[in-house]
């Protein structure tokens, strides 16, 4: 589920710039649409605009599985890499364009989507404009001290975030559209008023278009034009587990989490990538982002934090089955991951990691496991997953804790410091948005962010996709390398490709 909203966070930082923040905040205005429609018939709709994204609650019966989330053409785009912000702004046909220091990205966020810059007046809707975007794996550097950072063979933005005066509200449950206006941008709140009425006629217009109007996704999807291929090869993968095993065994870290990469050239367009990824692997978390340049589709099954009211919520996975061809090979390999005590063990470590940085922006004795080693079950894996919540200290907001938890622990492993600086070693190149977050961050102080894993970041007529896990003392490299495998599945499906260099 993309969560629900949450009261307003303390030490609201200061705007200026497009987006200006009325004091005392104004209302959203909201609307019903009436009837239901899919949220993926949406984002066909409006595939043209500006930006378009879309947080997919995709996975039907899921606890999760409640709202989504469809926005385009943001008022400001910002996208930080190397300590630098470039902000674009575009409003009323007016475009600006002004860099600035960003030497504390999660500063500039939470200026960007100050938490009561607009009243909480819809409690049952989660997000009533705000930020929506990702925070990548690059933007670790700006919270610990590592060593220089490897190659980046992508060069994606280290975050990159849209601020959305307006957005449609899918609740799966109770089949309703939500149509959300707040007019930002506005120099007097009777210009914000008639900025937010037409922001919900563009939002009435664009969903109520004529299936004639809009562009139809092609019939075959994204097709593969080549192999996909292993940009690091077996032999050199099962060498980087060994090493990180022996840092292991000398008492550096109990666990690192190894990935790698794999890309493959398409053709098509890269929504229809995610349209048929949203139908054959349907996850909680899933995500689209048109970054313009390059766009990011994701299944991701994990979250890697909400914040609701006062509560901090993470829900780490770690353990990993494919799913059987037949109803009594998929019970076994299910059993077999519950009873694992690897998988047990590798789960309650990256818990209690969690846990711990969980514990240092919330209320003492407040932090607790809701559920430990849970299996839960998607389209082409089982996973074990644990959810940990806290009840957040009065001086601490939600970007302090996307701070404390960022990146997640399970992409990374423990201790969480020189887990990174081994990863660092041994992969050799960055990670770009993946083992970062997506989420929105919402007016009224709601947060969600998802861990980004399943995730093709599409540029240049080329996939590029990451697959990885947790290496601990008992582990089989060629097990574990298999198992990287088994998560890149739908993704490869998706891309109609196979492996060509194993």
């Amino acid at each position: 589920m993309w969560g629900r909203s949450a009261r307003p966070s303390r030490g609201i930082t200061p705007v200026t710039g497009p987006l200006v923040p009325v004091a005392p905040p104004p209302r959203p205005i909201l609307e019903d649409l009436p009837g239901f429609c899919d949220p993926l018939e949406a984002l066909r709709r409006v595939r043209h605009r500006r930006h378009p994204v879309l947080l997919l609650s995709g996975l039907m019966g899921h606890h999760a599985a409640r709202f989504s989330i469809l926005a385009w053409d943001p008022v400001l785009v910002v996208a930080i890499r190397g300590g630098e912000a470039l902000l674009v702004g575009e409003s009323d046909g007016r475009r600006s364009v002004q860099t600035r220091p960003a030497r504390d990205p999660f500063a500039l966020l939470r200026a960007l989507a100050p938490a009561g810059a607009i009243r909480r007046t819809a409690p049952g809707v989660p997000f009533i404009g705000g930020a929506i975007g990702y925070l990548g794996y690059g933007l670790r550097r700006s919270i610990e001290r590592l060593p220089p950072a490897p190659p980046d063979p992508l060069g994606q933005p280290d975050a990159w975030f849209g601020l959305y005066d307006r957005a449609v509200v899918f609740d799966h449950l109770e089949r309703r559209v939500i149509l959300v206006a707040t007019g930002l941008g506005a120099e007097n709140e009777r210009q914000r008023l008639a900025r937010a009425a037409a922001g919900l006629e563009d939002l009435r217009e664009c969903l109520a278009r004529s299936p004639a109007a809009r562009a139809a996704p092609p019939a075959s999807g994204a097709v593969a034009r080549r192999r996909a291929l292993l940009t690091t090869d077996r032999r050199t993968y099962l060498g980087r587990i060994a090493r990180a095993l022996d840092y292991i065994a000398a008492g550096d870290v109990y666990q690192v989490n190894l990935s790698h990469r794999i890309e493959c050239a398409f053709e098509g367009d890269p929504l229809s990538l995610f349209l048929d990824l949203a139908a054959r692997n349907p996850a909680p978390f899933a995500a689209y982002i048109d970054a313009g340049d390059f766009q990011v589709v994701s299944a991701s099954p994990e979250r890697l934090v909400s914040v609701v009211g006062d509560r901090a919520r993470s829900s780490p996975i770690k353990g990993t089955r494919p799913r059987g061809d037949t109803p009594e090979e998929d019970e076994r390999l299910a059993s077999d991951l519950i009873s694992s005590p690897k998988d047990r063990a590798e789960n309650v470590m990256i818990a209690d990691l969690v846990r711990n940085d969980l514990g240092r922006v919330c209320e003492a004795g407040s932090v607790r496991a809701e559920t430990l080693c849970a299996l839960e079950s998607f389209a082409t894996v089982h996973h074990l997953v644990t959810t940990v919540s806290g009840r957040l200290r009065p001086d601490a907001d939600r970007i302090d804790v996307v701070r404390a938890l960022f990146p997640g622990g399970s992409m990374t492993g423990a201790p969480k410091v020189r887990a990174m600086e081994i990863i660092d070693e041994l992969e050799e190149e960055e990670r770009g948005v993946y083992a970062g977050g997506i989420g929105y961050l919402s007016l009224d102080g709601g947060m969600d962010f998802n861990i980004v894993i399943r995730t093709l970041v599409c540029a240049k007529g080329i996939a590029h996709l990451r697959v990885g896990g947790g290496i601990v003392a008992d582990s089989d490299p060629e097990r574990e390398h298999g198992e990287t495998l088994d998560k890149a599945r739908a993704l490869l499906d998706v891309l109609n490709a196979d492996l060509a260099n194993l």
